[in-house]
């Protein structure tokens, strides 16, 4: 039985949908004024992740990732750069996808751009202010605000476990004399000169950042989902003013179980513009395989924290290439002839018969990771020890060794972990890779340097793995 750890309750608890077998997940995604950080990587691989994983499991799964393409940081850059807000939006939104794609993250079901709802969302804090919860004041030459009314809904703070009075007596929020209490928030913005604009009821204006989610939500998925997502910076404010404002227009759970990912640490500090730490997806792609940053990602579970540098992925690469080398072994095994000598294959059967229950176990405690790949490892490295022995597989090894690789594939591929496919290598680009291993053991470096120029020039790069032994890769 799958079991969850529910941000709202504070518990593990069993996961039992709405209607099964139906899930409906809704994921924030990014807000599309530069590119994204690794952070914002980590939550799209572990909801990747979950997403796979649920579908495994036998759920049919409608997996929804918004892009907020209208917000003040993105009419900031627009500004700086002299661009339209659309133009800023649409280069970082195709820049998005770039990278998830480069992660072999798969596509959302539904990617919402929150300016293709603005008559939702207008609807939707028109009902709030029918019923009490949000109140129109003055703004701008243009209309007016429209504030939501904290102290209208009673169950305001349950999710992140925060007291609205200490909330209302400590608030640190925009100064707005016209709000009724510290803690009110704003749904609708009226625009100032040169800003994006759209008609409302209150005039000239857009959206809060808070409301275009709670507006897509119910859009695309209904009133009450199944799981919410993002990371754990989001749970305050922006999935507590989401959850007030559905529930106080519905009167329905807004979300059965909220899940939110750990923050990313650079070198042991909090990443943040601040402190000039912000490590760009991209940048960390040009420099690691999408493979070994999910490895990296998926070594520590979604909820913890996970320390980001330049050592930790070089590690995580080592323990990558080791992993991956196994693949490789095992095919050249089946593709060699069959040997006729004993072979103890016990532990390998049992490492076989095994893991999937490791693994299914390690996933349902509550999406957990890196026990599921240490599962896998555990039979990579019986492999491992099998092809060490001297004898050549016989045709019951490799009866063996086919099984271990399909399960190896199969999971390791729901993790991403694992290439997605056997490059095939062009005989010409083989053999200078063997003559360039011949050459690294002769000392003849420079020589070997040279080799592996050609290589290049030819798409191809090598990857020296551990043990002596090499990879031949298509190029970046």
């Amino acid at each position: 039985m799958l079991r969850v750890t529910n941000t709202l309750t504070g518990e593990k608890e069993s996961f039992q949908p709405i209607t099964p077998p139906q899930v409906k997940i809704y994921a924030c995604g990014p807000t599309v004024y530069g590119d994204i950080h690794i952070g914002n990587a980590r939550k799209e691989v572990n909801f990747d992740v979950i997403r796979k994983y649920l579908v495994f499991a036998g759920y049919q799964v409608t997996y929804v990732v918004n892009i907020t393409d209208i917000d003040d940081k993105i009419i900031k850059i627009a500004a700086e750069e002299k661009r339209a807000a659309s133009e800023v939006a649409q280069t970082y939104t195709q820049a998005y996808f770039e990278v998830m794609e480069k992660l072999g993250v798969q596509k959302a079901d539904f990617q919402p751009k929150a300016t293709d709802f603005i008559p939702d969302m207008v609807s939707l804090i028109s009902g709030l202010v029918e019923k009490g919860h949000a109140y129109a004041v003055p703004s701008t030459e243009f209309g007016k605000d429209v504030l939501y009314d904290s102290k209208s809904f009673q169950g305001y703070g349950k999710l992140s476990g925060k007291n609205l009075e200490e909330l209302m007596e400590g608030a640190r929020v925009e100064k707005n004399e016209n709000k009724k209490n510290p803690t009110d928030f704003v749904l609708w913005k009226a625009s100032k000169p040169g800003e994006p604009m759209w008609d409302s009821p209150w005039g000239k204006g857009r959206p809060g950042w808070h409301i275009e989610c709670s507006a897509m939500v119910r859009k695309i998925l209904g009133d009450s989902i199944d799981v919410h997502g993002g990371g754990i910076d989001l749970i305050f404010p922006h999935h507590e003013n989401e959850l007030a404002q559905c529930e106080a227009f519905t009167g329905k759970p807004y979300v059965k179980y909220w899940l939110h990912n750990g923050f990313i640490e650079i070198s042991g500090q909090k990443m943040s513009k601040s402190l000039g730490n912000i490590w760009k997806a991209k940048d960390a792609l040009g420099d690691f395989r999408p493979e070994v940053l999910r490895y990296f990602i998926l070594s520590a579970h979604y909820r913890s924290g996970l320390n980001y540098d330049r050592e930790s992925l070089e590690a995580a690469s080592r323990g990558w290439e080791e992993f991956n080398l196994t693949f490789q072994r095992i095919e050249d095994a089946l593709a060699g002839p069959d040997g006729n000598g004993p072979m103890d294959l016990l532990e390998l059967r049992l490492a076989i018969d095994e893991v999937e229950g490791k693994f299914k176990e390690a996933m349902d405690d509550d999406f957990n990771t890196p026990k599921a790949m240490a599962a896998l490892f555990d039979l990579a490295r019986e492999v491992r020890r099998v092809l060490s022995q001297d004898a050549r597989p016989t045709a019951g090894a490799k009866s063996l060794l086919g099984e271990a690789l399909e399960k190896l594939n199969q999971f390791g591929g729901l993790l991403g972990i694992t290439t997605a496919q056997r490059v095939s290598v062009p005989k010409e680009v083989e053999e200078l890779a063997q003559t360039r291993l011949q050459l690294k053991a002769e000392k003849k470096f420079k020589e070997a340097d040279e080799i592996r120029a050609k290589v290049s020039a030819l798409g191809f790069t090598i990857e020296d793995v551990k043990g002596g032994q090499y990879r031949v890769l298509p190029k970046k």
